[in-house]
């Protein structure tokens, strides 16, 4: 009985029984393309995080695009280093949950951002069940969970999943640093001024004074169309003393559109020149409470509803006429 590369030993010390090689294709090499599909997803991750943050897909937030970038660098890991059995497990679980991760994103009409914006739900799921069939075919054979080794192991994986985590968090500090400008993001435009005024076009001088509520969505955004459907039925809905704005991008023309005291998704308002830097970022849907320019409160995304209901909830509405 000989030791497995990746930390073979049992729960009483006793090697892992290796059997014979099936040929080309068991799960012995199989598991290491599973290794590279995993590490090349948590790339695309960083490598597209201003277009996944800016978008409507399952990972559009900081937190959770670490977080499963961090995940798949340590899955990665795991099945080059790790036990045979427990590597397939694993693979199995892993992929288990990304095809019904995948699958929701195709029934809520969402990116599932899984190869940052490079595949489509679709292709992911095929992929997915793909890697899920040949795992179950290629079940290693008389084989025992590992011990010995596993600190060790389980310390490598440790390491390489903080390190994915720290060059995502590195990469969300250079962007904010170089574009800065660019994100219509709450969390940064909180206290700071709204930044699309009379500079980016004279017609949006209004912006700079008075009380509004802002919002920006996308118009092929569902999430953004529920929520408008929602709180804006009537398209005037406004509180006492504050006036609205909708910034409405995505569309087939690439163009951002906007309209004062008329909350709609539709195609008619005024449209915005073409951005010299670049098309902002923005986490869609997004509301922004501003006071003679400065942002006061702001919420994107998932918490957007909720945030909406507190600020309508039990006011008074009236006609802006």
């Amino acid at each position: 009985m000989t030791s497995d590369s990746g930390g073979s030993d049992s729960l009483t010390n006793t090697p892992e029984t290796i059997q014979p090689s099936r040929g080309l294709f068991d799960w012995e090499q199989f598991r290491f393309g599973i290794a590279a599909l995993l590490l090349s997803a948590a790339v695309f991750k960083i490598i597209d995080m201003p277009q996944i943050l800016a978008g409507d897909g399952l990972l559009a937030a900081m937190p959770r695009l670490v977080a499963l970038a961090a995940f798949e660098a340590a899955v990665a890991t795991y099945l080059v280093v790790g036990n045979r059995l427990g590597s397939w497990l694993l693979t199995l679980t892993t992929f288990l949950i990304f095809v019904t991760a995948a699958v929701y994103a195709m029934a809520t009409d969402q990116s599932c951002d899984c190869f940052g914006k490079q595949l489509t739900p679709e292709i992911i799921v095929v992929v997915d069940m793909v890697v899920l069939l040949c795992t179950g075919l290629l079940r290693p054979r008389g084989v025992r969970m590992a011990a010995r080794s596993l600190i060790r192991q389980w310390i490598i994986v440790a390491v390489v999943g903080g390190l994915i985590a720290a060059l995502a968090g590195w990469r969300y500090e250079v962007l904010l640093r170089q574009e800065r400008s660019r994100l219509l993001l709450a969390e940064l435009l909180v206290g700071n001024p709204w930044p699309l005024n009379g500079n980016t076009d004279p017609s949006l001088a209004e912006l700079s004074r008075g009380k509004w509520m802002i919002l920006v969505a996308r118009e092929d955004c569902v999430h953004c169309r529920n929520l408008v459907a929602r709180h804006f039925a009537d398209p005037e809905t406004h509180r006492i003393g504050e006036r609205t704005a909708v910034f409405v991008f995505g569309g087939s023309d690439h163009r951002w559109r906007y309209q004062f005291d008329r909350v709609a998704l539709d195609s008619s308002g005024n449209e915005l020149p073409d951005w010299p830097n670049g098309e902002p970022y923005v986490i869609n849907p997004a509301v922004f409470v501003v006071d003679d320019g400065i942002v006061t409160d702001a919420s994107e995304g998932a918490e957007t509803d909720e945030f909406l209901d507190s600020l309508l909830r039990d006011r008074e509405r009236t006609d802006l006429h």
